[in-house]
């Protein structure tokens, strides 16, 4: 039963949005046909109940001006009088005290009802319902010196009971009307709305199968659908571009691991040959395997800091710094270790700056930084950090007057493993590591971070933080 039912269930989306749509365009008109129907009802029923009323007391009151001393005769002489009051399909009786029928004029194509004898002091009207038909009673007193007795009249619903079935069967299929005009509707124009989710979805087996280069085909409607497939894109875009990154991040990592990996090897197996006995090649290769084993410590340790980067969180409505302090520290450290270069240092804030970082990450951006300007500047040269006010942003230069980057190279630089010069990198022990560090710590403080060249000589590069006010 439960798998008949699941079956009967629509799976389509066009399937759903149709069937709703037709359900709630009918329940719409059911209600307002519901509620116009029962007030057209009513209506008629008043005004039938009206003019029947209307009618009794034109009788009535003919009865009442002849005075109190009507006789039999005189009420079989108005017989034409009445026939010219009542309606085509009234009956009208005058009956006698004890309900004895004295006198009746019946309409046209009228047959006669049994209706049973009520007396009555007062004008009565009430709707009754007789061999299947609804009906209106009326009965009035008829009260003088020689004639007591009733004036009754009959009027069936004949005229209002065929109004009533016509609208009832028009209402009906109507409303079946609409709901299949109401489905198809709903379903052309669910199909028209599907339609780009059926490119997503096909979008999306396209990817399982061939890979990450297939987009969307993006439609200018301007609605959900169309924000949906401009943000599927660019989420592929991302998706794509780390996924390259990622691949790249494996094949260099094992291209930086596999020569020190193959020195050490190649070591090892001299000293377990020959070098044993010869102290000679003990010393030179236990001393060339301690290196190798330092540059492998070294990658692994810029590897896992990259990697705790980009996992950890960061609490930026406490972070703050004070660029000042930060940067000072770093150049009189800097200035220690390196006294063959010289750095300066050139403050045009007129404030206490402060921006939005943990003092401790700005301290490992400045010093990857001057770091890499030490190892691509010969010696004697002029290292200058320029820190300066730009309303939302601190702007923080450093500058070096070393080999300098091709314009082209510029926008790579902050990629992980990539190297302008890889000889000359490796020779100066580094991994193309810092500079993707430092670009993945700005940009988790919603900064920014860019090269420029420094002509003639050198690079600049210009890191953007938030400034608190």
């Amino acid at each position: 039963m439960n798998t008949f039912i699941n079956r009967l269930k629509p799976s389509s989306l066009k399937v759903k949005w149709a069937f709703a749509a037709g359900s709630a365009i009918f329940l719409a008109f059911f209600l307002f046909s519901f509620f116009q129907y029962h007030a057209i009802n009513k209506w008629m029923l008043d005004e039938e109940e009206s003019n029947f009323g209307r009618v009794l007391d034109e009788i009535t009151v003919f009865f009442k001006q002849r005075g109190n001393d009507i006789k039999l005769q005189d009420i079989y002489d108005s017989r034409d009088l009445m026939k010219q009051i009542a309606e085509k399909d009234q009956t009208i009786r005058i009956l006698d005290r004890q309900g004895e029928q004295v006198l009746e004029i019946r309409g046209e194509n009228e047959s006669a009802f049994y209706v049973p004898f009520q007396p009555v002091n007062d004008k009565s009207v009430e709707l009754i319902e007789s061999e299947g038909k609804k009906m209106l009673i009326g009965r009035s007193p008829i009260k003088s010196t020689r004639f007591n007795g009733y004036v009754e009249i009959i009027q069936p619903l004949n005229r209002y009971e065929n109004i009533m079935k016509n609208l009832f069967w028009m209402m009906t299929i109507t409303g079946i009307l609409a709901l299949l005009i109401s489905a198809v509707i709903g379903y052309s124009m669910a199909k028209s709305f599907v339609r780009p989710l059926n490119k997503l979805s096909e979008t999306m087996r396209s990817i399982e199968r061939k890979g990450f280069h297939e987009r969307v085909e993006i439609v200018k409607a301007h609605d959900e659908i169309s924000d949906l497939s401009q943000i599927f894109n660019k989420m592929m875009s991302q998706i794509e571009k780390s996924f390259q990154q990622q691949q790249q991040f494996v094949e260099d990592a094992s291209h930086e691991l596999r020569t020190p990996i193959q020195v050490l090897e190649g070591h090892l197996a001299l000293l377990n040959r020959w070098g044993k006995k010869d102290p000679t090649i003990l010393e030179e290769s236990l001393q060339v395997s301690l290196d190798e084993l330092e540059r492998v410590k070294r990658l692994v340790g810029e590897l896992l800091e990259l990697s705790r980067a980009d996992r950890e969180k960061f609490d930026l409505e406490n972070a703050r710094a004070n660029v000042q302090k930060v940067v000072d520290k770093v150049m009189r450290d800097f200035r220690f270790l390196h006294q063959e270069y010289t750095f300066s240092c050139f403050d045009d804030l007129n404030h206490e700056a402060l921006v939005t970082i943990m003092p401790r990450h700005l301290e490992q951006i400045m010093i990857i930084l001057l770091d890499n300007a030490v190892k691509y500047s010969d010696e004697h040269s002029t290292i200058e950090v320029k820190l300066m006010d730009s309303q939302e942003d601190i702007i923080i230069e450093v500058k070096d007057e070393g080999i300098g980057i091709p314009e082209e190279d510029l926008p790579k630089i902050f990629d992980r493993f990539y190297r302008v010069d890889k000889a000359r990198s490796r020779e100066k022990g580094g991994y193309g590591l810092g500079l993707a560090i430092a670009s993945k710590l700005v940009q988790n403080y919603d900064g920014e971070i860019m090269a420029i060249g420094n002509h003639p000589h050198g690079t600049i590069i210009r890191l953007a933080l938030k400034q608190i006010h």
